[in-house]
């Protein structure tokens, strides 16, 4: 069994192991190509007794029966186990997701930040507060669902896990995380983490593909479900939790518009958009996808986009220099491949920047599309791709922005900021940026997951509210 299977585990009741299953798929190296291993799956029984194991430790109160203040203290363990494998886990991602090491390694170091505002919700009294009436003293309840399952996605495991499961905990579930069967890797140190700073069966992780997802979200003993990736699966689970009622929240794909109006100026817009084009390798659900600029500056912006792009340092996932790094699995970049030759077979010009590293690598160059003579192709090309369409009238700009069926991001860029608020306004999706690829760190936003790009909201605070229901008592 090679070093890479080795670190993939299942954590069952406490118990960590390497699943018991091999599929058929192959797992590679991003940098290179080179086979790795098959894809791993846990088998049946150990399903069942995670499942077992959630239920009972729901019906007991194992975790719900700790007073807060032990609750937020374990949160802060995790947060010190987790913090202490940065350099596994940021490894682990990269060699799943191609992102660049550096890269990985300081998002999760961040995003392990998220435990500590858990265990300071949970001192701030999450879950109960005291309401006075003419009749008496009366509670108003937020109570967990019940046992949580937590369907990750592959471009950032680590991240989503981290952030799922502290939002559970808050709210008082437990836990089962299944990895998606494409980045199984940083489970190893995450199930390590969990045994260090957590009762046992509180976290579980359970290994496999779709059939074992569908296991897990089927079985009665799932009270609620957490979904990130595309928009078939997510459909699949909104339908297997619709049939039993249960809560689903599903954070899926986004065909993001950036809408740049007449006043924008074509360098700053590209040096903001590449650097969130570019975020994740592309790989990024609110990353921008679709360029809509005046007709009568296209070419000014394909020169500012070029000019950037081709600066651009593409390399292996351990370079310290690398800003763009592989592709996350084969088959994902012969899927992105097949998109851009659709787009040239209706006449699109298709430009490619950069230098691409030699041998067998997922790598693919940041692409620019010259999309007008294909409007209808408006399914998501989830990489380092930029569409690019013109537009005469404001409204059409709006129109085309809205011209599809997703509604997770946008953009906004223009030296009249009141117009960018009112343009910004009327896209259809949940997150809209203005003349940014990302908000002011002062900024606190709550959005709506629109369209067929999920159910849901996200924001500070809000993740420990879905794992939880209200109950008022008086």
């Amino acid at each position: 069994m090679t070093e890479h299977v080795c670190a993939i585990r299942e954590l069952v009741d406490g118990h960590a192991a390497v699943p018991a299953q091999e599929l058929a798929p192959m797992l590679t190296d991003p940098d290179t190509g080179e086979v790795l291993h098959g894809q791993r799956a846990s088998a049946p029984d150990s399903v069942e007794r995670a499942l077992a194991t959630a239920a009972s430790v729901h019906e007991q109160e194992i975790w719900t029966g700790l007073p807060l203040g032990e609750r937020a203290a374990a949160l802060r363990r995790l947060q010190a186990e987790l913090t202490a494998r940065v350099e596994q886990l940021a490894g682990a991602d990269s060699l799943d997701s191609g992102v660049p090491y550096a890269v990985t390694s300081a998002f999760i170091g961040a995003v392990a930040q998220i435990l500590e505002a858990g265990a300071a919700q949970l001192e701030e009294g999450f879950g109960h507060a005291e309401q006075e009436t003419s009749a008496g003293p009366c509670d108003q309840w937020r109570l967990p669902w019940g046992p949580a399952v937590v369907l990750l996605p592959w471009n950032a495991p680590t991240h989503m896990a981290m952030v799922r499961t502290a939002d559970a905990l808050v709210a008082g579930c437990p836990v089962i995380l299944k990895p998606s069967e494409w980045s199984p890797h940083s489970s190893g140190p995450f199930a390590e983490a969990v045994q260090a700073a957590l009762p046992p069966g509180v976290v579980q992780i359970i290994q496999g593909d779709r059939a074992v997802s569908e296991a897990l979200v089927e079985d009665a003993r799932t009270a609620v479900v957490s979904f990130t990736g595309g928009v078939p699966g997510g459909k699949g689970v909104a339908e297997a939790c619709g049939r039993q009622l249960k809560p689903a929240d599903l954070e899926l794909s986004g065909n993001n518009p950036v809408v740049v109006l007449p006043d924008a100026e074509p360098a700053e817009v590209a040096t903001q958009v590449v650097l969130a084009m570019l975020t994740l390798n592309g790989q990024y659900c609110v990353g921008p996808r679709r360029l809509i600029v005046p007709e009568d500056k296209v070419e000014d912006y394909l020169t500012a986009f070029g000019t950037v792009l081709e600066s651009v340092t593409i390399g292996a996932t351990t370079d310290p220099a690398t800003q763009l790094g592989p592709l996350s699995h084969e088959p994902h970049l012969r899927r992105l491949e097949a998109q851009l030759a659709e787009f040239e077979s209706r006449g699109c010009e298709v430009r490619r920047f950069g230098k691409l590293p030699g041998g067998a690598g997922h790598f693919l160059a940041p692409t620019v599309v010259l999309a007008d003579k294909a409007a209808d192709l408006r399914e998501e090309v989830f990489g380092p791709v930029l569409q690019v369409r013109s537009y005469r009238t404001l409204d059409e700009a709006v129109a085309i922005a809205n011209d599809h069926p997703y509604g997770l991001s946008g953009y906004v860029f223009g030296a009249d900021r009141a117009l960018a608020r009112t343009v910004g306004r009327r896209l259809r999706a949940g997150l809209v940026r203005l003349n940014s690829a990302y908000g002011p760190p002062d900024s606190s936003p709550v959005a709506s997951v629109w369209g067929v790009s999920g159910i849901g909201q996200f924001g500070s605070g809000l993740g420990a509210q879905f794992f939880s229901g209200a109950r008022f008592v008086g």
